[in-house]
C-alpha cells in the first residue's frame, strides 16, 4: 500500500476502466494520514503498476525482436509432448530454419504489440507454443502439417492459429497454406506460365499471401462439400 495526495472529490463515485476503488477514502489519521491523504487500495492501480521481473522482461525483449523480423508463425498447443516428440518436432522444424518456442499468453501479447501486430488476444488462450519462420511463410505450416500426420504422440498436438503480415489467421487457413507450394515451385510454375497474359503472372507475382490462402481455404471447403 501507498499514500497520495488526492482530493476528495475525486472519489466521488470515481470508475475508470470499469474498475471501482476498493478503498475510495480510509478515514483521515489511519497509519497517520493527515487531512487530505488516503489509503488507495485499488486493485486497477496495483494492475498498472505492476512491472515484469528482469527475466520476463527480457523474454519480452527477446520475443519483440523476433516478431519484427518473421515472416510468418504457427501457435501450437503442445502440452503434454514428451521431451522426445518435443524434440523430433524442434529437430524438423530447424531443417526448414523455423524455431520453436514455448512462452507464456501474456509475454507474447506485450510483445506483439511492441512489435505492432495486430490483436492476438484472441488466439491467446491456454498453453501455447510458436514456431517463428524468417524466410519461407509456408515452412511451418507445412513442417508441422506434416509432423502430425507421420507422427503419433501420446497427446494431442493442436494448431491454435498462425500469424501472417502481422496478423492472425485461424487454424484452417494455417492448414490451407500447408498446402500451398514451396516459393521455388511457386516461380517455377510462374515462369513456365510466362506465355499467359502478363497481367495474370503479375498478379501472381504481388498478390499478398493472405489473399491466395483464402482462395485455397474455399477451394477445400468446396471440395469436401462436394464430397
Amino acid at each position: 500500500m501507498r499514500l497520495v495526495h488526492v482530493p476528495r472529490c475525486l472519489f466521488q463515485g470515481t470508475r475508470v476502466n470499469n474498475g471501482t476503488w476498493e478503498a475510495a477514502a480510509v478515514a483521515v489519521g489511519r497509519a497517520g494520514a493527515s487531512p487530505g491523504e488516503f489509503l488507495l487500495t485499488s486493485a486497477l492501480e496495483r494492475r498498472h503498476t505492476h512491472m515484469p521481473t528482469p527475466a520476463k522482461a527480457a523474454v519480452i525483449d527477446e520475443m519483440t525482436e523476433k516478431l519484427k523480423q518473421v515472416r510468418a508463425a504457427v501457435l501450437l498447443q503442445t502440452e503434454g509432448l514428451t521431451v522426445a516428440e518435443m524434440s523430433e518436432l524442434r529437430r524438423r522444424l530447424s531443417a526448414h530454419k523455423v524455431e520453436l518456442h514455448v512462452i507464456k499468453n501474456t509475454l507474447l501479447r506485450i510483445a506483439s504489440e511492441r512489435a505492432e501486430y495486430q490483436d492476438l488476444s484472441g488466439v491467446l488462450a491456454g498453453q501455447t507454443t510458436i514456431a517463428l519462420s524468417y524466410e519461407d511463410e509456408v515452412a511451418p505450416a507445412k513442417t508441422i502439417n506434416e509432423y502430425l500426420r507421420q507422427v503419433k504422440t501420446g497427446k494431442p498436438v493442436t494448431i491454435k492459429a498462425g500469424i501472417l503480415e502481422r496478423g492472425p489467421i485461424s487454424a484452417a487457413q494455417v492448414d490451407a497454406l500447408a498446402k500451398v507450394p514451396p516459393r521455388e515451385q511457386l516461380w517455377a510454375e510462374v515462369v513456365g506460365a510466362i506465355h499467359g497474359p502478363l497481367n495474370q503472372t503479375y498478379g501472381v507475382l504481388t498478390a499478398p499471401l493472405r489473399d491466395l490462402i483464402n482462395v485455397l481455404e474455399a477451394r477445400i471447403r468446396q471440395l469436401n462439400e462436394a464430397a
